[in-house]
C-alpha cells in the first residue's frame, strides 16, 4: 500500500474495527452458542484471505463471495468448505478448523447468515487497513473482553497484554531468535515477542515462534489471533509441554534463545507418561498437592538454549513452601539459574486474585560474572492502577520495573540485589518482603511536649522538609519560632496556612513546567524522525526518556520514575499515531484524528506542508505536558496534606484543652450566677 493511496481513502482501523465487532456482538447476543471469538475468528480470516489473495493461498471459488452464492441455505456448508480448502492450501494451517463446523444443527440458520452478512460489509485487504495487523489487534482486543466477561472460570488462556509486555521486555528478544511459549494460551506472550522486535527495529518474520497449548478452544483461538497477525508461519502444538514438551529431531528436547509463558496456577500433575523426566533435576513436588509450579519452571529452565533467557509467572506461594519445593528452590539458586524474582501484586490475572510474581532464567552459561551469585528482588506489588473489579498493570509502572531490572540497582522501597549468602542464610525462601518491604513509613510517635504544652516538633518538620525546599518554600513562613525544639502555627490557623501553599509553590512550579515546554521544543524533532525511515520507534523513546531525565531531575520536582512513567504512558496512549506518523507521515497522523475526531473544530481547515507537522507535534506536547503538570500538582497536594497532618497531630495541645475548660466552666458559672443560682 503506497502512502499515497493511504491517504486519499478511509482506513480501517483497530477502533474502528474492534467497535464494528462489539456491535456485530450486541446485536447477536443470546443467539450465539459458541464463544463469540470461536465463531469470528474463522470468519474474519477466510474474509482476509479472500480480499488480500497474498496473505494465504485460496482457491478462486472458495473465496467470500463463493460462499455467499451458495445461497443462505448452504452457507455453513460453504463455509466449512472454504475453511477445508484455506487449511489443504497453506501446511501453516494444518488441522487449524478440525473441530470447526458451521453447520452444526444447533447453531440457528438465520443468526449464522445475519454473522456473515455483517463480516460480508468489512474490506480487509491491505489497501483499507491502517496498518498490516489491524485485523489481529482488534480480535486481541475482543479476546481481552471476553475474558473480563466471562470471570475466573472461562479465562484461564488469557494472560494481560500488559504482563505479556512486561515479559518480553524482561526476557529481550532479538532479531532471528527462537522465542517459545509452552502454555501459549491466546498468544499474547508470541505477540508481545513481536512486537518488542519490531519496536527495536527488527523484523517479526525474522523470530521463529514455538508454542503448546492443551486446552482445545486455547489453541485455536491462539492459532488465530497470531494468523490474524499476520505470523503464518509459527509452530503452536495442541498438546500438554510438562507431559510432552517439543522435540527437536525424534530423541532430543527443542531449545530456545527465549521462553516467556504464564502456565496456569497450582495445578495436579502426574509423572506416569512424562517425557524427558530429566528435566525435573532439582526435585519432584508431590503428586496430587496441586502444587506443580515448580515443576512448570524447571521445564522452561530445561528448554533454555546455555545463554538463553527466560521468564515465568508463578503464584508467590512457590516463593516461600517448604518441603521439596525449598530443596528445588535452593538447587536453581546455587546453580545461578536465578536471576531476578518481580512481584506483582495481586487482582492482575483474570482468573485469579492471589498475588503472583514472575521469576527471571537464565540458560546454563547466561548470567554475566558480576551478577553471579546474586539475586534482583523487585516488589512492585504497588505498581497498579486499582480498578474495581480488577487492578490494571499499565505502561508507567512496566517503565519503572524494566528500568529497575536493566538498572540492578538497590532502589529503597522497591528493588535490592541479594547475594547468594544471604539467601543461603534465610534457607533460601524468596519471600519477596523479606528482602524488600514497601509498608510506608509510619508516622514519628507523638511529641509528648507538643501533645502537653503545644508546638510543632522541629525534627518532625525538618525530616519532610525536602519537598517543600524543592519547591522553594520556606517553612518559616508556615511556622513560626516557638520555644527551642519546637516551632508554632500562625494566629490564622493551620487550615488557612495550608492554603497558601500553593501559591508559595508556584513559582518553583512554574520554571519547572517552562523549563518541560522548553525541553519539548528542543527535542520535539525526535519524534518527527519518526517519519523518516531508518528510525527505531524504540531508540527515539529512549532519547526522549534520557533528555526529559536529564533537564528536569535537577530541577527536584520529580524523580527518575514519574518521568519515566509520563513518557511511557503518553507513548502508550500515543502508540497508533506514531505508528500513522512513521507509515505515512504527518498528513496520514491528522487524517487519523481526522476520521476518530468527535469534534473536527479542534483540526486545521488546510493540509499545507508544514501546517500538519506543527500541528501534530502541537498536540503530541502539549499531552505530555499535561501529564508531566498533573504529576507535578500531586507533588504540591502532598506538602499540603503533610501540612495538615501536622496540624492534626499538634494544633489542639493538653494546655489548650484545658484552658477552654476553664473558659467554658467560667462561662456556666457566670451565667449560673446571673440566673440567681449562686
Amino acid at each position: 500500500m503506497t502512502e499515497v493511496s493511504a491517504l486519499h481513502q478511509e482506513l480501517v482501523t483497530v477502533d474502528g474495527l474492534e467497535d464494528f465487532l462489539l456491535r456485530t456482538l450486541d446485536r447477536l447476543r443470546g443467539d450465539v452458542i459458541l464463544p463469540f471469538p470461536q465463531i469470528i475468528g474463522p470468519l474474519l480470516l477466510l474474509k482476509r484471505a479472500s480480499d488480500q489473495p497474498d496473505f494465504l493461498h485460496l482457491p478462486e471459488d472458495c473465496r467470500w463471495n463463493s460462499v455467499l452464492d451458495g445461497g443462505p441455505d448452504r452457507l455453513g456448508e460453504s463455509l466449512n468448505r472454504a475453511l477445508a480448502a484455506l487449511e489443504a492450501n497453506n501446511s501453516a494451517l494444518r488441522d487449524l478448523f478440525h473441530h470447526v463446523d458451521f453447520n452444526d444443527p444447533k447453531q440457528d440458520r438465520h443468526v449464522l447468515a445475519e454473522l456473515v452478512g455483517s463480516v460480508s460489509e468489512l474490506s480487509l485487504s491491505d489497501d483499507v487497513l491502517e496498518f498490516p495487523d489491524v485485523v489481529g489487534r482488534a480480535f486481541d482486543r475482543l479476546l481481552m473482553r471476553s475474558a473480563s466477561a466471562v470471570g475466573a472460570k472461562g479465562s484461564e488462556s488469557f494472560t494481560p497484554r500488559t504482563v505479556c509486555q512486561l515479559m518480553a521486555e524482561l526476557v529481550d528478544p532479538q532479531p532471528g531468535q527462537s522465542i517459545a511459549d509452552p502454555h501459549a494460551g491466546s498468544g499474547g506472550m508470541l505477540l508481545s515477542a513481536t512486537q518488542y522486535v519490531t519496536e527495536h527495529g527488527g523484523n517479526q518474520t525474522d523470530l521463529f515462534l514455538y508454542g503448546q497449548e492443551k486446552n482445545g478452544t486455547a489453541w485455536l483461538t491462539g492459532r488465530l489471533n497470531l494468523l490474524l497477525h499476520g505470523l503464518i508461519n509459527h509452530v503452536v502444538a495442541h498438546s500438554d509441554s510438562l507431559i510432552d514438551p517439543l522435540q527437536r529431531g525424534a530423541y532430543e528436547l527443542a531449545q530456545f534463545d527465549r521462553v516467556l509463558t504464564a502456565p496456569p496456577f497450582s495445578l495436579n500433575y502426574s509423572r506416569h507418561g512424562m517425557r524427558y523426566p530429566e528435566r525435573m533435576r532439582y526435585g519432584w513436588v508431590p503428586e496430587g498437592g496441586k502444587k506443580a509450579d515448580l515443576m512448570f519452571v524447571q521445564s522452561v529452565l530445561s528448554v533454555l538454549r546455555p545463554d538463553g533467557t527466560g521468564a515465568v509467572v508463578v503464584p508467590q506461594g512457590v516463593l516461600f513452601r517448604s518441603g521439596v519445593e525449598g530443596q528445588i528452590r535452593r538447587g536453581l539458586i546455587e546453580d545461578d539459574r536465578l536471576e531476578a524474582v518481580i512481584g506483582i501484586g495481586s487482582n492482575v490475572f483474570y482468573n485469579t486474585g492471589i498475588p503472583a510474581c514472575i521469576l527471571v532464567l537464565k540458560g546454563a552459561r547466561g548470567r554475566p560474572v558480576d551478577r553471579r551469585g546474586t539475586v534482583l528482588f523487585i516488589n512492585a506489588e504497588h505498581e497498579v492502577s486499582v480498578g474495581r473489579s480488577k487492578n490494571r498493570l499499565d505502561a508507567q509502572h512496566i517503565a519503572k520495573i524494566v528500568d529497575a531490572f536493566l538498572g540492578r540497582r538497590d532502589v529503597p522501597g522497591f528493588a535490592r540485589v541479594v547475594s547468594l549468602k544471604e539467601l543461603r542464610d534465610n534457607d533460601f525462601n524468596l519471600n519477596i518482603r523479606r528482602y524488600v518491604d514497601v509498608v510506608p513509613p509510619s508516622e514519628p510517635l507523638l511529641d509528648i511536649g507538643a501533645a502537653l504544652t503545644g508546638g510543632v516538633p522541629w525534627r518532625e518538620v525538618e525530616s519532610q522538609a525536602a519537598p517543600f525546599n524543592a519547591f522553594g518554600i520556606d517553612l518559616d513562613e508556615l511556622l513560626l519560632p516557638d520555644r527551642p525544639g519546637y516551632r508554632r502555627f500562625p494566629s490564622a490557623g493551620y487550615e488557612a496556612t495550608s492554603a497558601r501553599i500553593p501559591d508559595l509553590a508556584s513559582a518553583q512550579q512554574q520554571a519547572f513546567l517552562a523549563g518541560a515546554r522548553e525541553w519539548w521544543r528542543g527535542h520535539k524533532e525526535l519524534v518527527s524522525q519518526l517519519a523518516s525511515a531508518g528510525f527505531v520507534p524504540a531508540d527515539v523513546r529512549s532519547q526522549l526518556e534520557a533528555s526529559l531525565c536529564q533537564e528536569l531531575i535537577p530541577l527536584g520536582l520529580l524523580d527518575r520514575y514519574q518521568l519515566l512513567g509520563a513518557v511511557a504512558s503518553w507513548w502508550a496512549e500515543h502508540e497508533d499515531d506514531l505508528q500513522a506518523l512513521s507509515a505515512y507521515g504527518f498528513p496520514g497522523v491528522v487524517r487519523r484524528w481526522s476520521s476518530l475526531a468527535k469534534d473536527r473544530s479542534r483540526l486545521p481547515e488546510r493540509s499545507q506542508p508544514g501546517e500538519e507537522a506543527g500541528f501534530v507535534l502541537s498536540v503530541l506536547g502539549n499531552d505530555l505536558y499535561r501529564r508531566i503538570e498533573h504529576l507535578v500538582s500531586d507533588e504540591c497536594q502532598n506538602l499540603v496534606d503533610t501540612y495538615l497532618r501536622w496540624g492534626q497531630r499538634y494544633a489542639t495541645s493538653m494546655a489548650d484543652l484545658e484552658e477552654r475548660y476553664h473558659t467554658a466552666a467560667n462561662r456556666l458559672r457566670n451565667r449560673m450566677a446571673a440566673l440567681g443560682y449562686f
